[in-house]
């Protein structure tokens, strides 16, 4: 159930904001329901909530190895890209 609340903002911000949505093709009242709900999910104690990608979501738990490095792989791949 949506329910109106207002909000008292410097008119600048107010118009950055609308500029901001109006390029993610959002309305100003989904961008600040999606900020209100990125802010609650890093305040949460949830491991769960600490990940704020749709695309890192998804791929969570993929690699099941738990002797796998991640730094030492990225630092690999970026060797052999930059300098081979």
């Amino acid at each position: 159930m949506d329910t109106k609340l207002t909000l008292r903002l410097d008119k600048e911000i107010i118009a950055r904001i609308k500029i901001c949505a109006s390029k993610q093709q959002k309305s100003l009242s989904a961008l600040t329901e999606e900020l209100y709900k990125s802010l609650l999910m890093t305040s949460n104690d949830d491991t769960e909530s600490e990940i704020h990608s749709p695309i890192a979501k998804k791929y969570k738990g993929i690699i099941s190895n738990t002797d796998f490095d991640a730094e030492t792989s990225k630092l690999a791949y970026l060797r052999d890209k930059h300098l081979s």
